[in-house]
This record gives structure tokens, sequence and C-alpha cells, in this order.
């Protein structure tokens, strides 16, 4: 059966005041994702936990494409492949329990793009389709704020805040809206922020694996387990 299903109805849309917040790896790896392919489209869909009424924490991050973002056999194949994986990721608070998938990234190719288009949000309306009581988020990277992080991390006058590269969306009525009146929103935990570039700059994303890449060499590994132990030694 095909993973993309019609749009979810309004019942399922993100409740208000719910703070979505993301551990350091899924946003170092995320990150690295954007920084690999600069002028590419890139998105991945983002493995976590509902921890409460109003608090989905972000876990991981698995990267998918960064070739066309079409709705493709290869997405729906990548989001299967995807969920499969993190039904079998133990939640790290409860051994019963497993992590599922909780939001999506996007970014695009152009630096003065900020827009999130049609396909992305018809991606995104798969992942939120399988969240419990529809709390999944949308995340967007901002090029601008990417190359000022850059900019930051070799001249701290560069004009760079250290604040996330993402913004937050939430699915409201049929599509995704900016996350700019909701009563809650997102954090980064620990130093994700300021330890995303220095990953990048120690070489990382060059060992990041999307699915486009596993399917080009099925030798290469796109749950990135390599690629976890390095983000871990880098940030302990």
């Amino acid at each position: 059966p095909r993973i993309l299903p019609p749009p979810c109805p309004p019942r399922r849309q993100c409740r208000m005041g719910v703070t979505f917040t993301l551990s350091d790896k899924a946003y170092v790896k995320l990150v690295l994702h954007a920084l690999k392919f600069p002028f590419r489209n890139v998105n991945g869909v983002l493995v976590g936990r509902v921890a409460g009424d109003n608090a989905v924490e972000v876990l991981d991050a698995i990267p998918m494409l960064h070739s066309s973002l079409d709705v493709t056999p290869n997405v729906e194949m990548a989001l299967e492949q995807a969920a499969a994986h993190a039904a079998l990721t133990p939640d790290p608070t409860d051994s019963a329990k497993t992590l599922t998938l909780v939001g999506y990234y996007h970014a695009n190719e152009l630096k003065a793009d900020d827009r999130f288009g049609k396909n992305a949000g018809k991606i995104a309306d798969a992942v939120a389709n399988g969240v419990d009581q529809g709390k999944a988020c949308a995340l967007l990277i901002d090029p601008a704020r990417l190359g000022l992080a850059m900019q930051e991390s070799v001249s701290p006058s560069a004009g760079g805040t250290g604040a996330p590269v993402v913004t937050l969306l939430v699915r409201k009525g049929v599509g995704w809206e900016r996350a700019v009146d909701q009563a809650g929103g997102l954090a980064v935990r620990g130093n994700g922020c300021t330890k995303a570039v220095s990953c990048y700059q120690d070489g990382m994303a060059a060992k990041l694996v999307d699915f486009d890449d596993h399917l080009d060499d099925l030798t290469k590994d796109w749950r990135n387990l390599h690629l976890d132990v390095a983000i871990a030694q880098s940030l302990a």
C-alpha cells in the first residue's frame, strides 16, 4: 500500500502549546545533511517520542534525499524504512516502548528560498498522520541563518546569533505554517547549536549517508550508526 495518505483531518492538528525539543544528535545531523549538499534540496525525518500532553522529544534525524523531492517511490521506500527503524529503537525512558517518526525536515537549494513547498507538505503530512494525537512538526532549514552560523565559526564578529538555523512549522488546517503564534516552540538541547558547525569542520558531513547515497551504493548505511558515534564523541 502507498504510504502517502490523504491530508489528516482537522481533529489531528497540532495542539497549541506543544514544545518540540531536539537532541544534539538530531540537530547536528540535519545541519550536516544540508551542509553536505549546499546546492541541493535535502530532506529527512525526525525520530523521537511524545513526552506528554505538550511535549515532544526529537532524539534522532534520518537523512532521506538530496535529489528530487517529488513524491516518488524512493520517498515512500525511505519513509517505510525509517519508520521500521524507529519502531525497532527502544525508548530510552521506557524499555517497553519504542520510538516513532515525529517530524520532517527540509532545506531548499536556493539561499533566498524560504518556502515550504507542496511536495514537502505532502511528505510532512505522511509523517504527521502517524503521530500520536497529531503532535508532529516540520523543520525548515534556513540557508541564510546557516550561512551566518558558518561565518560566525570563522569570525565571531560576523553577526551570527548562535540560535538554531531551523524554523518550526506546525500543521494548521490542510497545510503547514510557521509557529509564530504558538504558545509552545522549539528548543535545541545542550550545545548542538554551537557544535554543529565544528562537526562539519571536522569532516563529518562527508561521512553522512542519506537514502539517495544508499541507493547509489548499497554498502553505505543510511542509519549512520558510525556517524552517531563520531557525533557523540564530539559532543562529549
